[in-house]
């Protein structure tokens, strides 16, 4: 591929793993509509400042309509809430801020989609929701604070929204599980068309640029799979693979090609082609032992992925060459709960992403390779069914470039479910 700039138009906000409970609002024979969310917030000291922060709260509404013949349909609709401040955030969580364009407002879009499922013929959906590839990596992503930066959920510092990873814009999507004596097996598919266009700008050489006309270059079609298995060993045992892939659609034979000799931008061709199209992939495994994040006893899980195209680095931290770049990364989460009604937990793990891409390392203006490295410990106290409190630390041990972004930090916060 070319040395090419790209520049993402179109992104939207980044989430974690909820554990929510709904609460019915209205109920007949009809439907079902229902209400769930939370209010987070935290002090936070990082980068040489403490401030109180926004956490990941949201709201999200449902409708269920009993159809015929066993089937459930309706819809679902999340927003996230800017409830403390609406100012930006210092981003240490890869669902810990909104939409490019949407940090200043105090409700942004999480989730917008519709669905109907079947005990026999499995669950379809369409719209904004969790992709399929979050099916295997949410099992790390349970931190109060921090967490979800190396599995490539939330690709591109978005919420996964473009590449399909995360919350998958535009998605179609079909999930069947099958029950097994010793289990349950469950896989996934998805398919996403066009989601966003690319700002591509090339440097021709000395005083020279291209650009691709708007809505010419863009994201194209994206596929998913991912594959689920939870045996009943123990306290219960999960593996899961998944993998997506996104088509980079960077051609044209319109190109704009700029004399910038003056200082000033001079068109002076319209016709050049452009053909540099990539695809944006990345895979995945995670593997947990336990119940579930926070319940009684131990769980503990870990996900590793590799990925082409998915990650970003941060703006000036590259020469001449785009600064998407192939990566490898690890996450593990782990918890022990005990006491009455489960209130305590100790919880820590790791996020690890490194650059795997000789030409994207060659390119560095600060070090020979991009490395994201922290370390979490972390308390929480359960206080009743719905309210929580919390303490979380983390250690980083990122290099120069990824430290443009993340530090270490020191937290404390709460959560209230409705």
């Amino acid at each position: 591929m070319p040395n090419i700039r790209r520049t993402l138009l179109a992104a939207t906000a980044i989430t974690a793993a909820s554990g929510t409970q709904a609460v019915p609002i209205y109920q007949s024979n009809q439907v079902t509509l229902y209400m769930e969310g939370y209010l987070t917030a935290h002090m936070v000291n990082s980068f040489g400042d403490t401030s109180m922060q926004n956490g990941a709260s949201r709201i999200r509404i449902g409708l269920n309509v009993p159809a015929y013949d066993q089937w459930d349909t309706g819809f679902n609709v999340e927003w996230g809430v800017n409830a403390i401040n609406s100012a930006g955030n210092v981003v240490i969580q890869g669902d810990q801020q909104a939409a490019l364009g949407e940090s200043q407002l105090s409700l942004y879009l999480r989730q917008g989609h519709g669905f109907a499922k079947h005990p026999k013929w499995g669950e379809f959906s369409a719209g904004k929701q969790w992709g399929v590839y979050y099916e295997v990596t949410y099992i790390t992503d349970w931190y109060n604070v921090s967490g979800g930066l190396a599995s490539g959920t939330y690709a591109l510092g978005t919420d996964g929204g473009v590449t399909g990873t995360g919350r998958a814009d535009s998605a179609l999507a079909w999930r069947k599980s099958w029950e097994t004596e010793a289990g349950e097996f469950k896989i996934g598919v998805q398919y996403a068309a066009h989601v966003a266009d690319l700002e591509v700008n090339v440097d021709l050489g000395p005083d020279m640029e291209l650009e691709c006309p708007v809505g010419d270059c863009e994201y194209g079609l994206s596929h998913g799979i991912a594959a689920v298995y939870r045996a009943d060993i123990g306290d219960g045992f999960f593996i899961g693979a998944t993998y997506n892939r996104v088509k980079l659609d960077i051609q044209t034979d319109d190109g704009l090609v700029f004399d910038t000799s003056t200082g000033e931008r001079i068109l002076i061709d319209n016709n050049y082609p452009i053909n540099a199209s990539s695809n944006d992939w990345t895979t995945a495994l995670g593997m947990y032992y336990g119940k579930e994040a926070f319940a009684k006893g131990f769980y503990g899980a870990a996900v590793f992925q590799r990925s082409q195209n998915n990650e970003l680095a941060p703006a000036g931290s590259v020469m001449g060459i785009t600064n998407f770049f192939d990566a490898k990364g690890s996450e593990s989460f782990l918890s022990y709960t005990w006491g009455k009604d489960n209130c305590y937990s100790v919880y820590g793990g790791h996020n690890y992403l490194v650059s795997d891409d000789p030409e994207f390392d060659a390119a560095l203006l600060d070090a020979n390779r991009y490395k994201l490295a922290q370390y979490y410990l972390g308390f929480q106290y359960r206080w009743n069914e719905r309210v929580r409190l919390y303490w979380e630390n983390a250690y980083d041990d990122s290099n120069a470039v990824a430290r443009q972004q993340y530090d270490s930090f020191m937290a404390v916060g709460f959560r209230i479910d409705i």
